[in-house]
């Protein structure tokens, strides 16, 4: 197939925040950028996945004569509208329930939306779907009140009805209570941890939200929508090592406590079946199955070991990066744990893989490089600025711009405000600090735009959004895009923040940052502690010697390393010199502030 792109587009990089039905924000903004860029890499998690997945398979469409970004471009459309006279918008049915929480999902979605009256809705709509357990609550108080009426009299009879209306009252509240209880700490983790697992074995002309997103994705990217799943092996292309796209999403590992970027980069994970069955459609199915059939996947069956990278679908990794908590079920996934000791043990046991956004909402980190070659866009979801109320998109305008703390004012309004205000900021703080110090950075702040929503009636949890809004939440996606579009293609004579100021302020912090990192190497090659060998030692003794880890493969490489450690050595010395002759000449003075910093960490 051809993979002629029409007009030479600029390479660009994009991460998108998690936040939900937040997520309708992305689509005209991709649309928009695609006009002028082509998507080299493209990384979201949580609802930013989905945006990023669609993104992939437009991009990948474009390569191959489909017009997938003229199916984005009616998203925001197309959620809005009924899924059938008088019913929901689609955004709303793409959460169904199971039969089993659908009482507890009807009583979240009376919550969501304006503050009025939303504690009596609450509660009519808990009564309303627990009215078995309200009746028999009720039912001594009405017994009482009976009699009541029967048989008493006079003052006897005011307080036996006063207290007869209390009983009911009570009854209703404790009944429906415990049932609301036993509801949510059976029905729940019989979900798999979720009001919806996003996906109903049963066929269903209203769409359920992976069937929809497995379908989207392949209409996006000229495939048909219920044919084998779009792979990342396909966008790839032929060279794993040279991607024409780079599709990466996070998700995190509840069992074992910790975030995983998708795909996986090796086969260490299994899945049932049979469980897996109630997440995906059968093309999604069929397709996994074919390609886990070697001898090797069969050795724990009915577990079956994920196919290689470049088979996993998708929409895989979208479901699982998308996992919200409590309203989107977990993905079960297996692994083994080596860290046991018999061989029984250490078969695989089941892995709950949750939201992306646990640990990283808004990984901005995602293709980073010290200097870039083209920029990595990041769109950020914000609440409204309290002095910028009318200003519902914001990128900085200078190089200072931007480095401001983002303040949450929790300690307000009554008590029970405050307190779950604390709780909250709490999980925001555990969520986001990561994300929030790293958009603070220089080299970063510059290429993130902000779109500002209402928390309380738009995006989140918000999932019953009339139409008008959800087109007026994807019409700021597409503001958004037009300001990265001007910042990075206007030349750097007529905007401050443009493409070369972004490469400069990066190369700035860099460079400080290795001189940094350099000197600490000189110091401790030529310091070692009393007692220590010298790095110089360890670089240079025998293969017999100890320590016996990560040798050498041989004497060759040894002294390439030998040679190259005095070379890094003698470049610091330059430096050192150079500076010694003028206290100016060096890299950290005048860097760009915040400055960040330069260590070795795990890789996700």
């Amino acid at each position: 197939m051809s993979t002629d792109t029409g007009p030479t587009l600029r390479y660009c990089d994009i991460v998108m925040k998690g936040g939900i039905t937040s997520g309708v924000v992305y689509p005209p903004a991709v649309v928009a950028l695609s006009k002028k860029f082509s998507f080299r890499n493209i990384g979201g998690t949580s609802a930013g996945a989905i945006a990023a997945a669609v993104t992939a398979a437009a991009e990948f469409g474009r390569q191959h004569n489909a017009d997938g970004f003229s199916r984005l471009a009616s998203l925001p459309t197309d959620l809005g509208t009924p899924v059938s006279k008088g019913g929901d918008s689609l955004l709303l049915s793409l959460f169904q329930p199971q039969k089993q929480t659908n009482a507890l999902f009807r009583i979240v979605v009376a919550s969501l939306g304006n503050k009025r009256f939303k504690s009596i809705k609450i509660i009519l709509a808990a009564i309303r779907n627990f009215i078995g357990w309200a009746l028999l609550g009720a039912l001594p108080g009405l017994v009482f009140t009976f009699l009541a009426v029967l048989y008493a009299s006079g003052l006897f009879f005011g307080v036996s009805l006063v207290v007869g209306v209390v009983l009911i009252i009570l009854g209703l509240i404790i009944s429906v209570a415990f049932g609301l209880y036993r509801n949510v700490t059976n029905a729940i983790p019989n979900n798999h941890y979720g009001l919806c697992r996003g996906f109903n074995e049963v066929p269903s002309k209203i769409p359920v939200l992976t069937q929809w997103l497995s379908r989207l994705i392949n209409e996006t990217a000229g495939l048909e929508p219920d044919a084998r799943p779009l792979t990342f092996g396909d966008l790839w292309g032929v060279d794993e090592n040279n991607r024409n796209i780079n599709l990466q999403m996070m998700t995190t590992n509840l069992t074992t406590g910790r975030p995983y970027r998708l795909p996986f980069s090796s086969r260490i994970f299994y899945f049932d079946p049979s469980e897996w069955n109630k997440f995906f459609p059968a093309n999604v199915m069929d397709w996994l199955l074919s390609k886990s059939e070697d001898e090797d996947a069969m050795e724990f069956a009915p577990l079956r070991q994920l196919p290689p990278v470049k088979d996993l679908p998708v929409v895989v990794a979208t479901r699982m990066s998308l996992s919200f908590p409590i309203l989107l079920s977990a993905v079960p996934v297996y692994a083994r744990d080596f860290g046991r000791t018999s061989e029984e043990d250490k078969r695989p046991r089941k892995c709950w893989f949750s939201d992306g956004g646990i640990c990283s909402n808004f990984p901005v980190h995602f293709f980073d490089s010290p200097l870039p070659r083209w920029p990595t866009f990041a769109i950020n979801l914000r609440p409204f600025h309290p002095d910028h109320p009318n200003d519902p998109v914001f990128m900085p305008d200078k190089n200072v711009g931007g480095i401001s703390e983002s303040f949450t004012n929790f300690d307000q309004g009554s008590g029970r405000g405050r307190l779950f205000g604390f709780f909250g900021a709490i999980l925001n703080t555990l969520e986001n600090w990561t994300d929030n110090m790293q958009t603070r950075l220089p080299g970063y702040r510059d290429r993130i735009v902000d779109v500002r929503l209402n928390n309380e009636t738009e995006g989140g949890l918000n999932l019953n959004m009339p139409p008008e809004l959800i087109v007026e939440l994807g019409q700021r996606g597409e503001q958004a895009a037009e300001l990265l579009m001007e910042h990075f293609t206007l030349p750097a004579d007529q905007i401050e923040l443009s493409w070369d100021n972004h490469r400069w302020v990066r190369y700035r912090s860099t460079m400080g940052l290795l001189e940094q990192m350099l000197e600490e190497i000189e110091f401790a090659m030529k310091n070692p502690a009393p007692g220590d060998r010298p790095y110089q030692d360890l670089i240079s003794r025998e293969f017999t010697d100890a320590p016996k880890s990560y040798k050498w493969e041989n004497k060759s490489q040894r002294t390439f390393a030998e040679k190259g450690t005095l070379e890094l050595l003698d470049l610091i010395a330059k430096w050192q010199s150079l500076r010694a002759h003028n206290a100016s000449s060096t890299f950290t003075t005048g860097t760009p502030k915040p400055q960040p910093e330069l260590r070795v960490k795990p890789q996700v």
